[in-house]
């Protein structure tokens, strides 16, 4: 019986968010919902053979070059030679909306609603542009995020 739930889920480019991104994935498949999962094209390999055994759709958008600080083919952040540079990381994902923009509007079937990492707060624009309903991943314990509140304020 085919679903007509279709989960988008876009991961940070870190094994630590990627990982229990990967688990949700074989949760909602078990429920017989149809998963995109959007990546990068270094990071799609360990997606792809983690998820061999299911239908998901694995969708590579190229990652920004010429990026001050950062080598290019550098797609994740255990390849980056210094965390100094996680932040203008961070911050260059931004650079990916206009192709998951243009991914989004292509699915042949529009998302029920999309899961996406907490690094990747541009993606509500993007949401609320297609109206998909967005909910936020953090990978950080409660716990883990209540005491980095607490420290900045």
């Amino acid at each position: 019986m085919a679903s007509s739930l279709h989960v988008v889920l876009f991961p940070f480019m870190a094994k630590g968010h990627t990982i229990p991104i990967l688990h949700l994935a074989r949760l909602l498949l078990r429920r017989n919902a149809a998963v995109t999962i959007f990546t990068t094209p270094s990071n799609h390999p360990y997606i792809s053979a983690s998820l061999s055994d299911t239908p998901t759709t694995i969708i590579s958008l190229p990652f920004p070059q010429n990026i001050p600080g950062i080598p290019a083919g550098v797609e994740s952040t255990d390849k980056l030679p210094s965390m100094s540079l996680f932040l203008p990381f961070v911050s260059s994902t931004k650079l990916l909306k206009p192709d998951f923009e243009h991914a989004l509007k292509t699915l042949e079937t529009p998302p029920t609603f999309m899961i996406t990492d907490g690094f990747f707060g541009w993606t509500l624009d993007s949401a609320n542009k297609f109206d998909i309903p967005r909910l936020v991943y953090y990978g950080m314990s409660n716990f883990a995020i209540t005491i980095s509140r607490v420290i900045v304020n």
